[in-house]
């Protein structure tokens, strides 16, 4: 990452402290307090350097990375300047530490440090003979918050990784529920759009033979059908409906039985309790998906279905007579293995002279 993707010193939760800290600034007069006497023309300095350092401090808070050096170097030469003038100029050399430190890389913060630590020791070996004070508090200022502004950085680094790992988990996310919608529309809406489309032209052929009675009771049917489909997209695309593996049996079965196929089921009473919901609602949708896929392709007439639990395994196997014209993941196998897959389930399948799928889900029992 580029120095140039930090934050401003001056956005957010660093403002605060940005502007607060000038505060610590004010201890820039606390020589005039302890000076026998101040000339006017000492006084106007002290105050006009004050000035023009809180102007090229805020300048630097705000200005992008790439026209930091500017104001970085006119605070660092106006510190020097006033320091011939004023002791207390100590402080100022902490605040432009701070801005190194959390900017600059470490070797780069160093290296400014160490130029400016070189720069006031000369000063105090050549030109300040009463100033220990001021070379101690400007020394251990500029180290201090040097390493203030390197752990800021830090800490903001860390923290802008973090938002992008949760930026990166929150797409991912996204990309997964907005799969898991699609497969759950796919599901529901395509076995009720194979039933629609089987009553539909069951419907017309009733028609054709003058049978409007019954032709009228399959549109009726229809109607319930679309009804129905309305209200199960709704609840798979707002996630309200858990949805329980016994009634997709139940409803799947008697639409088998409407449409002329008989159907055995055999379930044990214990098969589904206990599982969580997100076991039982993948669980549902895959056995109405297979279903979906006899009502579409099967050339058959019988179906068997039985679920069983034994030694903590739930076994789950639909079988039907017909022999499938097409058995690839267009049928919907894709979608049913993803499902299987993301609760832990294996899943077989058969086909030959009749069609079997099998499931089978480890419940830890």
């Amino acid at each position: 990452m580029h120095a140039a993707q930090l934050p401003l010193l001056s956005e957010g939760s660093k403002k605060k402290w940005s502007y607060s800290s000038l505060i610590f600034s004010l201890s820039y007069f606390v020589p005039l307090f302890y000076a026998e006497s101040v000339a006017p023309r000492e006084l106007m300095i002290f105050g006009c350097g004050y000035i023009l350092f809180v102007a090229l401090y805020l300048l630097a808070i705000h200005c992008k990375f790439s026209t930091l050096p500017l104001p970085l170097s006119a605070l660092t030469a106006l510190s020097f300047t006033i320091s011939f003038y004023n002791p207390g100029a100590s402080v100022l050399f902490g605040f432009i530490a701070y801005i190194a430190g959390y900017y600059y890389p470490v070797s780069a913060g160093l290296a400014f440090v160490l130029f400016t630590g070189l720069s006031l020791t000369g000063l105090q070996l050549f030109w300040f003979d009463d100033h220990l004070l001021f070379f101690l508090a400007s020394l251990i200022n500029l180290l201090v918050l040097f390493c203030f502004g390197v752990m800021e950085r830090k800490e903001t680094w860390s923290q802008l990784k973090d938002a992008r790992h949760a930026e990166s988990l929150s797409a991912l996310s996204a990309i997964a529920e907005r799969e898991r919608i699609g497969r759950d529309l796919h599901d529901i809406a395509g076995h009720a759009l194979s039933s629609m489309s089987l009553k539909a032209q069951l419907a017309g052929k009733l028609i054709e033979k003058g049978r409007t009675q019954e032709a009228h009771g399959e549109v009726k049917a229809l109607a319930h059908l679309s009804q129905s489909l309305l209200s199960e997209i709704r609840h798979a695309v707002c996630d309200l409906k858990k949805l329980s593996v016994s009634e997709e049996i139940t409803k799947n079965t008697r639409a088998l039985s409407e449409l002329g196929f008989a159907v055995n089921a055999s379930v044990n009473d214990d098969a589904f309790s206990g599982l969580s919901a997100l076991q039982e609602s993948h669980l549902a949708l895959v056995v109405k998906e297979v279903f979906t896929n006899i009502l579409r392709h099967s050339k058959g007439n019988l179906v068997s279905l039985s679920a069983l639990r034994e030694n903590g395994m739930l076994a789950i196997t639909i079988e039907d007579n017909g022999k499938h014209a097409v058995i690839d993941a267009g049928n919907g196998l894709t979608g049913i293995r993803e499902r299987a897959g993301l609760i832990g389930a294996e899943m077989s399948i058969t086909s030959g002279d009749a069609t079997r799928v099998r499931l089978t889900l480890h419940t830890g029992e």
